[in-house]
């Protein structure tokens, strides 16, 4: 009971954290988040943190745009009708000035900093207010939060910052995104792509330090955890920031830094979260009534109204007037899903639907609605980090080191080959590095669809050609512009 009302009550706990954030966004010199009644009790920081994840969910971030819809597009994920006055058609040809594009732009921003504005208030009393809590929860929920923080201002970085920074080193000095750790109506400084990677890289170690208390890292005892878990506040944890979580978000970050240093440090996070973390791969069977694979999230969000946010995006046998409709085309598919191999890829056969009748033939991604869910769905897990990154990573590393380790590069792609239904294996012996690399490429195309990673994985590696864009990439299309108010401020890009 007492677990129901904490969950019942989280929307007001959004709005005890938050109650001033959208006015440091909207208008930068109003006065600080006031005080509040919410950090008195135990009850009341689990409240604000679970309302922090609420806030990750708006459409604007991980519930629509920076999932499934405009990063996907960025991504060249989809093919969009040419005429759609859909923002994702605007997305899909970078036409960042498009009025359907300024208002997703200004808002991915906006509602990025008031989760971390609202992060930043529950860290603040989470200092003052200390007594209040246990060791454990103290620790938790600091760690889920400095993780909260690292990860907001990554993808914003990654999103409105400059890529390819492991051959562009004379990016790193450039000026990017404000890093906030505060809440303040003074605005944040504007810093380089290296300062901001190394807050980041600090706030996720940080993490990790607390987050040794985390249950999932079966360093205590079940009992350890019995006087402070009696609403179940420490189950689920993949639905949150846990210690395996926090560490591949860590490896993300490393490669985003990109050199070797930084690749070596990526390879030992992965390994780790590969040989100890908490997952299950998925099936065959177990795919088709969970086409997100929930059992292999290191992190993911429980999204609500689900039904609501696709309807129209995801349909059934579209008709070309479907100007909404997101699908995948038949040459797109072949190619992706290497058809004339013959591989009976789950991710094709279980999480895309043939849309019968359509010209030319189309398919239709099902990942967060399968065929049982789309009548009964009312909130689904939408996926930040699964398992099969982890492994890709490791491959990555070992296939472009200074000495190419190349047979142990195709066997993590095994891994997750044979985990697909795919039992076929890649041969080493066959390929050349360059080979490896574009293996890895296509099994990044097959296992991400509708999780905004592609776009990332081409940025970061500065692809000047990306597959499903006929035009060459460029920092033009790579990067976002920022909204008018942060250049009126006088932000530089």
């Amino acid at each position: 009971m007492k677990n129901k009302l904490l969950y019942s009550i989280l929307l007001l706990a959004v709005i005890a954290i938050l109650p001033a954030c959208n006015e440091w966004l909207n208008d930068h010199s109003k006065s600080q988040v006031p005080e509040t009644e919410q950090f008195k009790t135990v009850e009341g920081f689990q409240q604000a943190l679970i309302g922090c994840y609420i806030g990750m969910t708006d459409n604007m971030l991980y519930g629509k745009n920076l999932s499934w819809y405009l990063i996907e597009a960025m991504g060249q994920q989809y093919s969009i009708a040419g005429t759609s006055a859909a923002a994702a058609y605007r997305a899909s040809v970078y036409e960042f000035a498009h009025s359907q594009m300024v208002g997703n732009i200004e808002g991915i921003w906006a509602k990025s900093y008031n989760v971390i504005t609202g992060v930043n208030n529950v860290l603040k009393f989470i200092e003052t207010n200390k007594s209040v809590l246990d060791n454990i929860n103290y620790s938790v929920i600091k760690g889920e939060l400095l993780a909260i923080r690292a990860y907001c201002h990554f993808d914003l970085m990654r999103l409105f910052g400059y890529g390819d920074l492991a051959s562009r080193p004379q990016m790193r000095t450039r000026l990017a995104i404000p890093y906030s750790t505060g809440v303040s109506k003074d605005m944040p400084a504007q810093l380089s792509h290296e300062a901001i990677l190394a807050l980041i890289i600090a706030d996720l170690k940080e993490s990790l330090e607390l987050l040794e208390q985390d249950p999932i890292t079966g360093n205590y005892d079940a009992s350890y955890y019995e006087n402070v878990n009696l609403d179940g506040f420490f189950n689920r944890r993949s639905e949150r920031f846990n210690y395996y979580a926090v560490k591949a978000l860590l490896a993300r970050v490393y490669m985003w830094e990109g050199s070797a240093a930084s690749k070596n440090l990526a390879l030992e996070a992965a390994l780790d979260v590969i040989d100890n973390g908490v997952y299950t791969w998925a099936t065959d069977g177990t795919a088709e009534n969970d086409p997100t694979m929930s059992s292999e999230h290191l992190i993911g969000l429980n999204v609500s109204r689900v039904q609501e946010r696709l309807l129209g995006y995801f349909m059934s046998s579209p008709s070309n007037t479907d100007y909404l409709a997101l699908v995948i085309n038949v040459g797109r598919h072949n190619l992706v899903y290497e058809v004339d191999a013959g591989y009976l890829d789950f991710r094709r056969t279980r999480m895309l639907e043939t849309n019968a009748g359509s010209t030319p033939l189309s398919y239709t991604p099902k990942k967060y609605l399968s065929a049982a869910q789309q009548v009964t769905a009312r909130s689904v897990n939408f996926p930040l980090i699964r398992i099969p990154e982890m492994y890709y990573i490791v491959a990555e590393c070992y296939a472009t080191s200074a000495t190419p380790d190349r047979a142990a590069a195709v066997q993590y792609l095994n891994d997750v080959r044979r985990n697909r239904a795919i039992y076929t294996d890649l041969v080493a012996a066959d390929l050349n590095t360059e080979q490896v690399v574009a293996e890895i490429m296509k099994e990044y195309m097959k296992e991400f669809l509708c999780e905004g990673v592609m776009f990332y994985y081409y940025k970061r590696l500065g692809m000047i050609d990306i597959p499903g864009y006929a035009s060459s990439m460029d920092d033009s299309k790579y990067v976002l512009p920022y909204p008018d108010i942060e250049i009126q401020s006088g932000r530089v890009q």
